[in-house]
């Protein structure tokens, strides 16, 4: 029986071994079939005089004279940085409340100024029941509705000591109140210079909860509330001790009421900073709710080019720290700080003078180290910072 055996496993292995061979030899060629044919379609129209007639740049011939080209530039990977298509555009992010409260408020953060967003909200109360609003579509440049800075900074009141729990690693629960939706952070340590953090600082209410973890057994903790408003105004409290020595506990079930009814939402209102410009959505219930928002950011399509061409700001940011982390760099996604700050037009921004990547650095390669557009050691700063008006 058993000389039988190992011709048999042979001849498998041996055929799994090809069948392998088989595949891998498919992908390939559909890997790069694909490609050039991305490639040759991207150079129907940017280069030669096609470009010309479409008043288009001629970037291949650019390419061909640079003396550092970008590896993508090199193995025509148009799509890397330029197309949707594998890209982290039409993405979908994620919010929801830490503690069930009437008011809250919720910021949208890292939106484009000038693309249409479906927000999808579903609230549910302490007894589980479970109400969704109708998708709210915004666009962040027609947000009329504005608040200016009150200057005046949370108050913060009922700081409880909820739950202390025994574990490997102790945690604690601590809720407080403040009078202003306000975010939550708990700053906590060994010292009353306490050096450790837990936080929620995307989302404002006026009825907070943080659980942190990671304690040490039979410690005296110090900790503190910080809570800021959507302005940045800072409420900070006084300093507080647990100890995780000994386990406490809130009675269960305290503070919900019966409900026979599903929630009703009073208000939904999408508004902006007037200083900042940044984007938030207010929600007001009819008792405390737990919300969950889905922000969906739409995938576009560009009937030229007949898949969905990467927004500027998407191709001069996110396409470059995909591959690239920051590390000691110049902010990116912002403007210009003010009338002191001078942006020249061969400094390149986008959306109205928001700084990417590009605006420094070639995209496709130069004649400079980390493809600089001016020489780092001596013009790049000074050609911005050196006063007038912004452009």
């Amino acid at each position: 029986m058993w000389r039988y055996i190992f011709p048999i496993a042979f001849l498998a292995i041996s055929a799994l071994i090809v069948l392998v061979w088989l595949l891998s030899g498919l992908f390939l060629w559909r890997g790069s079939g694909s490609g050039d044919s991305l490639s040759s379609g991207c150079m129907e129209c940017h280069s030669g005089p096609r470009a010309i007639e479409l008043g288009l740049k001629d970037v291949y011939a650019e390419f061909r004279v640079l003396r550092h080209r970008h590896p993508a530039v090199k193995e025509e990977r148009c799509e890397q940085c330029h197309i949707i298509k594998g890209l982290r555009a039409g993405r979908t992010w994620e919010l929801f409340s830490h503690a069930a409260q009437k008011e809250q408020v919720f910021f949208l953060e890292d939106l484009l100024l000038d693309k249409k967003y479906q927000i999808d909200l579903t609230v549910k109360d302490g007894t589980g029941k479970e109400i969704s609003v109708a998708p709210i579509q915004i666009i962040p440049l027609q947000v009329t509705n504005s608040v200016n800075n009150d200057m005046e900074p949370p108050v913060i009141k009922n700081v409880i000591l909820e739950e202390v729990r025994q574990a490997v690693f102790p945690e604690a629960t601590i809720s407080w109140e403040t009078d202003e939706p306000s975010s939550s952070i708990v700053e906590y340590g060994l010292t009353s210079r306490y050096g450790e953090r837990a936080e929620s600082e995307k989302i404002f209410a006026d009825a907070h909860r943080i659980t942190i973890t990671g304690l040490r057994k039979g410690e005296q903790y110090h900790y503190r509330i910080v809570s800021r408003d959507i302005f940045g105004n800072t409420g900070v409290s006084d300093d507080f001790m647990l100890n995780t020595s000994r386990q406490t506990s809130k009675a269960a079930g305290a503070g919900i009421l019966p409900a026979r009814v599903t929630p009703r939402i009073k208000e939904v209102n999408v508004f902006k900073i007037s200083e900042t410009k940044d984007i938030y959505l207010k929600l007001l219930s009819d008792r405390p709710v737990k919300a969950y928002l889905v922000v969906k950011e739409p995938v576009e399509t560009d009937s030229k080019h007949g898949f969905g061409l990467a927004p500027a700001k998407f191709s001069g940011i996110d396409a470059c720290v995909g591959c690239h982390t920051q590390g000691i760099s110049h902010p990116v996604g912002i403007r210009s700080a003010g009338a002191k700050t001078i942006i020249p037009k061969e400094l390149p921004t986008v959306e109205g003078g928001v700084i990417t990547c590009v605006t420094c650095h070639h995209a496709h390669g130069g004649s400079r180290k980390y493809f600089a557009r001016l020489d780092f050691e001596r013009d790049i700063c000074i050609k911005c910072h050196t006063g007038g008006h912004y452009l």
